[in-house]
């Protein structure tokens, strides 16, 4: 049986890892990020939706939709707060229900306008 004789140099830079002959790659970063275990999940059960514009229709191209803030919520995951905005809806009998950004200013009961000759506050869209 052959004798293995090791010299160190500096003792403190010694440890168990440096005997060892063959050593495994690594598992980056990205590749556990690939495998989307738990902890690289975004947590979106309590999201509140989708803050988006209306789709445009003939009522906004030619002229306005008046619409009443409801509610002004807390979406978890977004740095601004959401508003919950009813419209009528255009052609049938109920109504339509938005998420939008909220702008300075806003508040419940507010009236929000959206089309083309929507009256000029800022923050109509």
């Amino acid at each position: 049986m052959a004798k293995i004789v090791i010299s160190i140099q500096n003792p403190s830079s010694f440890s168990e890892k440096s005997l060892t002959t063959t050593q495994m790659g690594r598992v980056i970063r990205a590749q556990r990020k690939g495998a989307a275990g738990s902890v690289f999940k975004a947590h979106t059960h309590h999201r509140k939706g989708p803050a988006r514009f209306r789709s445009l229709d003939f009522g906004e191209q030619n002229g306005y939709l008046r619409g009443v803030v409801t509610d002004i919520v807390r979406d978890p995951g977004r740095g601004a707060p959401l508003a919950r905005v009813t419209f009528r809806h255009p052609l049938r009998y109920k109504l339509q229900k938005e998420l939008f950004v909220v702008a300075e200013g806003m508040y419940s009961g507010q009236y929000v306008y959206c089309g083309k000759k929507g009256l000029a506050f800022k923050i109509n869209t």
